[in-house]
């Protein structure tokens, strides 16, 4: 019976060990502070991720103000360009010093055609252009230069002195002087040929003006008119006036030339240096008297405009753009480039838009050998 009784105790704590051990297991399951730590663990993940997503809603709004600030600076250097221009524009200010202010106004004429400009030097905008003889009033002038302060539309302006004179150009007495000129030259040819002919070989000298078939009709402005002088005349006909554009050319030049062109005829042109910008009035005028002048078996040739230069200058853009067009608008009619060969030295500009008399022949002498 105790031997039973001690059994049962036995199994009883047996028994009881293994509920403890139950028990132990469910004490370790996580307790509530465990899980408190795992919390505050999970929270600052969470913090970190929205950390992480801080930098780029900031990298979004730092990208914005870059960009207005971009726009910013690209208007600010817009406004600095533009300050910078007008700075510049300011600062070719006239020295008044050396302007003289004269007692009394002269009254004087140009003697060519010569720009007119806001001050006493070519850098200065051009405000406008005299004409051959126009009248200006001269109220003073230049202490260092040759420039002269003029009345101009109610305000000042500028024009180089060596353009103005106090008398007014006799067109008819220069005409017949150069005719004259043309005349002694022709006469004085066949004496000089002899007499150089008797003489020993000489150095080479300027070239001479080629001698064209009759036929050979030149049609221009004052540079014709000098061409004319410098070569005699070359066997050719000649009609040309000082100072003259298209108005000349369509109204009295074209009704001159029309009864006299014929067969064989060669109508050579050269117009455009005193208004480059009528380029498509010259274009159509010749083109359309170029399809009667070729019907009546003439042909028409026109000539490149020659460069220019001080103080004609500020022509030159106009000058090439109409060099650079007019080939592409003339039909039944031949281009004479003489200008590229000019552009390349040589020759001698007088006053800035009329060549010296080798520069005419040697001008004259490119033409006659295009004549084909």
């Amino acid at each position: 019976m105790k031997k039973n009784r001690f059994i049962a105790i036995v199994l009883c704590m047996f028994l009881l060990a293994g509920c403890g051990s139950n028990v132990a297991t469910v004490q370790e399951t996580p307790s509530p502070a465990v899980n408190e730590e795992n919390s505050q663990a999970t929270d600052t993940e969470e913090e970190v991720a929205e950390d992480t997503a801080v930098p780029t809603e900031t990298a979004k709004a730092t990208e914005a103000v870059k960009e207005e600030k971009k726009e910013a600076e690209s208007t600010d250097e817009a406004k600095v360009t533009d300050a910078t221009k007008e700075a510049e524009a300011d600062a070719i200010e006239i020295n008044w010093d050396d302007v003289k202010t004269l007692d009394t106004p002269i009254t004087m004429y140009a003697q060519k055609q010569v720009n007119i400009r806001k001050g006493p030097d070519t850098q200065y905008d051009r405000l406008g252009t005299l004409s051959l003889n126009d009248e200006v009033s001269v109220i003073g002038e230049s202490k260092s230069s040759p420039w002269k302060e003029i009345k101009y539309n109610d305000d000042v302006a500028f024009v180089h002195g060596n353009f103005l004179g106090t008398e007014k150009i006799d067109l008819e007495a220069l005409k017949a002087a150069q005719e004259a000129a043309a005349a002694t030259a022709a006469a004085q040819a066949p004496q000089q040929q002899q007499t150089q002919a008797a003489q020993p070989a000489q150095p080479a000298q300027p070239a001479q003006p080629v001698a064209s078939a009759a036929g050979t009709l030149f049609i221009g402005d004052s540079r014709t008119c000098q061409m004319q002088s410098a070569t005699g005349g070359g066997n050719c006909g000649w009609i040309c006036e000082y100072a003259t554009g298209y108005d000349w050319f369509a109204n009295t030049a074209i009704p001159q030339a029309d009864p006299i062109i014929g067969k064989g005829t060669k109508v050579v042109i050269c117009m455009g240096v005193n208004d480059p910008g009528s380029l498509n009035s010259y274009a159509n005028k010749v083109n359309e008297k170029a399809a009667e002048w070729v019907n009546r078996g003439a042909k028409v040739y026109y000539v490149s405009i020659n460069p220019v230069d001080h103080p004609y200058e500020d022509k030159t853009p106009n000058i090439d753009s109409f060099n650079a067009q007019m080939p592409t608008l003339l039909a039944n009619v031949k281009w004479i480039d003489t200008a590229s060969v000019i552009k390349q030295g040589g020759f001698v500009l007088e006053d800035g838009i009329h060549y010296d008399a080798a520069g005419n022949v040697s001008i004259y002498n490119m033409i006659i050998r295009s004549l084909k």
